[in-house]
């Protein structure tokens, strides 16, 4: 064999190699994202993206699966066998990511309680983008009646004229500066938590802060009441991608050290349960993967169900139940809000 032979084997071999090596890795981001391989790669720019849209990234492997089938008609019977085999792992990729937009149901996530014959407690989280309304916060209220509602992007003095006259006017809670992993953005407005009387009275603590801001609620009295934190992370832009997996990070601590009280962690993530720590949560579960009902994702809101994100979440401790979940539009956000019916356990 010549140099020339040498080479294009070499070659062949390098991308074969590739080749392989990229599948498998697809196969551990979709299947077992929780892995620390899976969780690294969900969080590097391409794969992040791609992952924040389960569904059209699915059918796009699907379409890729067809195309390689395609061109692998125009080749000798030994490259028609690969385009195959690739063929049908992209398939088998997309396949997973339609089947399971969340997550995969073996992922090592806790379940949250049945049966609890504690009071109820409705949670809703809406980023209004800074434009909250009075007329939004009626339609929350009639809709969704929440006793605690977490707004990220949110500026404390739009909340107040928003829920003046309202239930929620003396407990409405905007972050510390502690809250903001970065010292506090001008150009983004903070995260809010409103607390309906019926809730109960809180006082704030010290958060594990995010780029966006945190907010860390503990009751009052020892009632049985949740401890409640609001967050808004980064989002995975090109610039601030170090800035969101610092984040997500700090998200699973949160969850590393969460109290065996009930807890709630609430607010727009930026991710979904696919990305990083997210994907192997210990103390926390997320809402909708245990409600009665498929709600979709909740970015874009003017996108159907099926190509929207589900960025924006609810998790808890293992000991409250979830009951019902809901997506509903509110004003001008590009945001759905999101809420949730709970169940806590007797204190």
């Amino acid at each position: 064999m010549n140099t020339t032979g040498i080479a294009r084997c070499l070659m062949a071999w390098v991308l074969t190699s590739l080749l392989v090596a990229s599948l498998l890795v697809g196969v551990i981001v979709v299947f077992a994202p929780g892995a620390t391989l899976g969780q690294w790669f969900s969080t590097r720019l391409g794969p992040a993206q791609a992952l924040a849209f389960p569904v059209p990234a699915g059918i796009g492997l699907g379409c890729l699966a067809l195309l390689v089938l395609t061109a692998g008609q125009a080749v000798q019977a030994a490259g028609r066998l690969w385009a195959h085999a690739v063929a049908a792992s992209l398939a088998v990729l997309g396949l997973g990511l339609l089947a399971f937009p969340q997550a995969p149901p073996w992922t090592a996530t806790p379940s949250p309680a049945t049966g609890n014959s504690g009071r109820h407690l409705r949670v809703a989280v809406f980023n209004s983008l800074d434009t909250l309304t009075a007329v939004d916060v009626q339609h929350i209220i009639n809709t969704a009646d929440p006793d605690v509602l977490v707004l990220p992007e949110a500026s404390p003095d739009r909340v107040a004229q928003a829920m003046a006259g309202t239930a929620f006017t003396g407990g409405i809670h905007e972050g510390l500066d502690a809250g903001f992993s970065e010292g506090r953005p001008p150009w983004v407005a903070p995260t809010v938590i409103a607390v309906h009387p019926r809730a109960g009275t809180y006082r704030s603590l010290v958060p594990t802060p995010t780029t966006y801001g945190a907010v860390r609620l503990e009751p009052a009295n020892a009632n049985g009441a949740p401890t409640i934190i609001g967050v808004h992370t980064a989002p995975p832009l090109p610039h601030l991608m170090d800035s969101w997996r610092a984040d997500l990070q700090r998200l699973g601590h949160v969850d590393q050290t969460a109290s065996p009280a009930p807890m709630i962690l609430a607010g727009d993530f930026n991710a979904t349960l696919r990305h990083g720590p997210l994907a192997a949560t210990v103390h926390l579960t997320d809402t909708a993967q245990h409600c009665p009902t498929t709600t979709g994702g909740t970015w874009p809101s003017s996108a159907p169900a099926w190509l929207r994100s589900p960025i924006d979440h609810v998790l808890v401790t293992p000991d409250v139940e979830v009951l019902s979940c809901a997506v509903l539009e509110v004003g001008a956000s590009d945001h759905l809000a999101y809420s949730v019916e709970l169940r806590l356990p007797t204190p």
